[in-house]
């Protein structure tokens, strides 16, 4: 394991809620305060998705999952790149811009005025937590709605996407689908119902195929018992991975009512074993079920198979805590994520082990998508590091297939995000790519883009300084052309 000194501590050390600040300015320029240098054989789209704002008006959201998504482009090219940003037209962006106040229920917000303002509304869609560039089309996802279509070379907001009426109204679309690496084909889920059963609503995961023309070529059904919170999978080569989290989202009839926002009714039941079902992606049935201990996996790696063993890197957490501190962001101490396992599942004797790939807190992984499905060179994750400044992420870890580690401790008052790997112009090894992180600096409230050599992330080879801060954001997205019309 090589681990980064950390650097020594100043008096006043700033947390993480800096990066919580809104950013309603949108912004288009070249970045020119450099150090290092940029490579020249690294050039496409870096997209990020997140909530650009927290707050409308006076009023912060319920939720971080709430606030209004706001695309950051970083667009590469001949050693030089621009940035961009801007806001997803929702009809809840756009609404709420203009009046200025919260007009639209969310995952833990509720509409000021009580009942009779929240009852039999659904909340709206801010289209905050990844994206994806598919058979032509840019799209912004949020699990709890459809996608948005934007336009890739101006970034303006066409609507709602529905894959031409396949994804019907009442069906919902994950912010975590994957691409499946033989047939170039992209998969995807959402929560769902198969109708109504003696007890109520059967519930469901909906499975989708989109082909690589962006068209829904084959749907599937996972049948499941209850309403769990689940937000990703993992994909090998034969099979959709699901680890069905312990993770309950209770009283449904109140958030119907106005009662209460769903944020309120999501629980950790410690009496709930944790299921996990093998999804052939050939059939789009069910081929193998596994049960283990209860938990929750909020993000996976990579998944690739050995033989009869399947294979699955993911972030494991015995608690969801973490729910806790995103309903009351602004005042929450800290935010972490989970330990990072590595699971073994043996289809042919049912038995099911893992063991621990790093001990530092770890969370938002990711991997060379050019490897999804097959064994890969290392895995790269945002960390927390107990240094006594961990509100949030602050650090960045790469975790090789063997587990030897790189551990970079960011200087206290600077905090991560999920790292991004982008192949080189001329080769998709790991060993001839790059590492594209972004960090917030607390003590000057500014962000810059980070680039690493992606066989070494304990020093980059360029830091670009933007001319404000980007909102912490979730999840993003790497195309391997240079897609503005305002960068090009």
């Amino acid at each position: 394991m090589t681990i980064t000194d950390a650097p020594p501590l100043t008096a006043t050390i700033p947390t993480m809620h800096g990066g919580l600040a809104n950013l309603d300015d949108e912004h288009s320029y070249w970045l020119d305060d450099i150090d290092g240098v940029i490579p020249i054989d690294l050039e496409g789209t870096f997209y990020r998705n997140g909530p650009g704002r927290q707050r409308i008006g006076d009023t912060p959201y319920g939720h971080w999952f709430d606030g209004c998504g706001m695309l950051s482009v970083f667009s590469i090219a001949d050693g030089k790149v621009h940035f961009a940003n801007r806001y997803v037209r929702t009809p809840k962006y756009v609404d709420e811009t203009a009046q200025q106040r919260i007009m639209y229920r969310g995952f833990g917000t509720q509409i000021p005025g009580g009942i009779a303002k929240n009852i039999g509304r659904k909340p709206g869609n801010p289209s905050n937590t990844n994206l994806v560039y598919h058979g032509g089309k840019l799209l912004t996802l949020y699990e709890g709605g459809h996608p948005f279509h934007v336009d890739a070379t101006t970034l303006e907001t066409h609507g709602v996407y529905d894959f031409d009426g396949h994804l019907t109204r009442n069906m919902v679309f994950s912010a975590h689908g994957h691409f499946h690496g033989p047939s170039g084909h992209w998969f995807n889920f959402g929560a769902g119902s198969m109708g109504m059963g003696r007890n109520g609503p059967k519930m469901c995961f909906n499975i989708f195929r989109i082909d690589t023309h962006g068209k829904m070529v084959d749907f599937g059904q996972l049948p499941l018992d209850g309403f769990p919170f689940s937000h990703d999978f993992a994909l090998s080569d034969r099979y959709a991975i699901f680890f069905v989290n312990s993770i309950t989202m209770g009283g449904i009839g109140d958030v119907a009512l106005g009662k209460r926002s769903i944020a309120d009714g999501v629980a950790f039941d410690n009496s709930q074993p944790m299921q996990i079902a093998l999804v052939d992606l050939h059939t789009m049935e069910v081929a193998h079920r596994f049960e283990t201990d209860p938990g929750a996996i909020i993000h996976f790696g990579n998944a690739f198979e050995d033989g009869d063993e399947v294979i699955v890197d993911a972030m494991h957490s015995d608690n969801f805590e973490a729910n806790d501190a995103l309903s009351d962001i602004f005042n929450a101490p800290r935010l972490r994520g989970g330990e990072y396992r590595r699971y073994r599942l043996n289809t042919s004797t049912g038995r099911l082990s893992y063991e621990v790939m790093s001990p530092t807190n770890s969370e938002f992984p990711t991997f060379n998508q050019a490897d999804v499905g097959k064994r890969h060179d290392a895995t790269y994750s945002a960390v927390s590091v107990e240094n006594g400044h961990d509100s949030f992420f602050n650090g960045i870890q790469r975790v090789d297939i063997d587990g030897n580690i790189q551990l970079n401790t960011l200087e206290p008052g600077l905090f991560g995000s999920e790292p991004l790997f982008a192949p080189s112009k001329h080769s998709s090894k790991d060993a001839d790519g790059y590492i594209l992180e972004v960090v917030y600096d607390g003590h000057e409230h500014n962000s810059s883009l980070l680039i690493f050599q992606a066989t070494n992330v304990l020093e980059p080879v360029a830091t670009l300084k933007l001319r404000h801060h980007l909102p912490h954001q979730f999840h993003g997205y790497w195309h391997d052309k240079v897609m503005l019309n305002a960068a090009r």
